[in-house]
């Protein structure tokens, strides 16, 4: 059987890795990153699956679906010509993904699928330091994270549980990591641009240290998260990431700029 043995979650700050380049010193996002990346390697996965929300490569409003699988053989990115970062080809594991598809609509959920994609800043960023040389194949799962009306979170925490009840029936012998990318708080061009909502990330930290997941699931309404930035609805792939956690609290939690990086040790011995 498949066994899930590591959850993380960053988020995607597109301009990092330009940055670092830039730097005279080690930044504090980068050694986060590093920092979350032993912990990656350490588990020593043979397969990642990636939730995120699509930034309006591949959907758009006219086809934005709730919940995608990416079922694509191979994929390249980041699409996003004004992304300072390394392009890289993804390799994707097929198999899995058409399994989950279909124990997913089998536990009605009605999933898409996409089995051609593009991959944005928000998949290859995280890929970029917990993926190096793309060595792992990735299921990519997508949330709608922009489009109202967005999912409740809780629909994305059962939406998680429903991904580990699948790992642990899959009759493969594979070691799994699950990866959720986005921010907590964070405004994009928008009238709270340069402001954070300190005391929502505060609250939402809190509450994945203490291993409250459903009580953030309830807390994180599409009103609340709007409130703290027209990106925060991000929030919704880690709530995504939670689901699958059980009580499981988090090995390595912290907080940097309306964002978060943790760890969650699952492997059972």
């Amino acid at each position: 059987m498949a066994q899930l043995v590591l959850a993380a979650a960053v988020p995607h700050p597109p301009r990092l890795i330009h940055e670092m380049t830039l730097a005279t010193g080690e930044l504090r996002a980068a050694a986060l990153m590093k920092q979350v990346r032993g912990y990656v390697e350490n588990a020593a996965p043979d397969v990642l699956i990636e939730v995120d929300s699509d930034h309006l490569v591949n959907f758009f409003y006219n086809n934005m679906p709730t919940f995608c699988i990416g079922m694509a053989e191979e994929a390249e990115g980041p699409s996003e010509s004004w992304c300072p970062m390394p392009r890289y080809t993804v390799r994707g594991h097929v198999p899995m993904a058409r399994a989950l598809l279909g124990y997913g609509l089998r536990s009605n959920f009605d999933l898409a699928v996409a089995e051609e994609l593009r991959l944005d800043h928000s998949l290859m960023v995280p890929l970029h330091f917990l993926n190096p040389n793309m060595e792992l194949p990735v299921v990519p799962i997508y949330t709608n994270g922009f489009a109202a009306p967005i999912p409740s979170a809780r629909r994305c925490y059962s939406l998680g549980r429903m991904i580990r009840r699948f790992i642990e029936q899959w009759d493969q012998d594979l070691r799994v990591a699950i990866i959720a990318s986005g921010c907590f708080a964070m405004d994009v061009g928008g009238p709270l641009r340069g402001w954070t909502d300190q005391k929502w990330v505060d609250t939402v930290s809190s509450l994945l240290e203490r291993g409250e997941y459903q009580t953030l699931a309830r807390r994180a309404t599409a009103q609340r998260m709007a409130a703290a930035g027209n990106n925060s609805s991000e929030l919704l792939n880690w709530i995504t990431l939670t689901g699958t956690l059980g009580a499981t609290k988090p090995t390595f939690l912290e907080t940097d700029d309306g964002s978060g990086y943790a760890v969650w040790q699952l492997e059972q011995t």
